[in-house]
């Protein structure tokens, strides 16, 4: 996490990059940028208090550990990532029944898997479903596509401004640290439209 000051909102921001998470009582911005990855804010609207996750797969491929791959940090796979941010909110004194989802990402930075389905369309369709099993209702979403998106969450009132980022060169160097990134986590043993959701 990077932390800092947006001076236009005059509040701390903290950055979130692939695998990390936040949820805060404070009132803050928690941002991120994402590419094929997927963040989900969770909104309680009782105690008006939130956070957010970015995760880059949906989980673990069991066929990495055959290949005698490790894994580590678990939580930029969105089922891990998606349990901690809940259980972060629940430990703070959040009902489930109170929380409510927004999601955004998973755009088509990648090629298309065998099946047609890329890793964004993956990770999108992976949060959605898991949202959905938990009963957890989403009151908005910005997904798809192929363009990069910058997210503010403002966890103190569960407003989202999304950013485009349109231009060729944001968008090869989000691919760029996204593929850097997807690479790390596998250890060998040997622009300008603004939205507020």
């Amino acid at each position: 996490m990077y932390h800092s000051f947006y001076h236009r909102f005059n509040l701390k921001n903290v950055t979130l990059h692939p695998g990390e998470y936040m949820a805060s009582q404070e009132d803050v911005i928690i941002s991120t940028v994402l590419g094929s990855c997927v963040s989900v804010t969770l909104f309680d609207t009782m105690n008006h208090w939130g956070g957010m996750n970015h995760f880059l797969l949906p989980e673990t491929d069991v066929s990495l550990r055959d290949t005698q791959l490790l894994l580590k940090d678990e939580t930029r796979y969105g089922v891990y990532a998606m349990e901690i941010l809940i259980n972060s909110l629940l430990k703070m004194g959040s009902r489930k029944i109170n929380l409510k989802a927004k999601v955004f990402g998973g755009s088509d930075m990648f090629e298309m898997k065998e099946d047609g389905k890329g890793i964004g369309q993956m990770n999108i369709l992976f949060a959605l479903k898991f949202l959905e099993n938990e009963e957890i209702p989403v009151l908005s979403s910005d997904t798809g596509g192929s363009l990069g998106r910058k997210i503010l969450f403002f966890p103190k009132e569960g407003r989202v401004l999304v950013k485009k980022l349109k231009s060729a060169r944001n968008i090869r160097h989000i691919a760029k640290d996204e593929k850097k990134y997807e690479d790390s986590f596998i250890i060998k043993k040997d622009s300008n439209d603004i939205v507020l959701f």
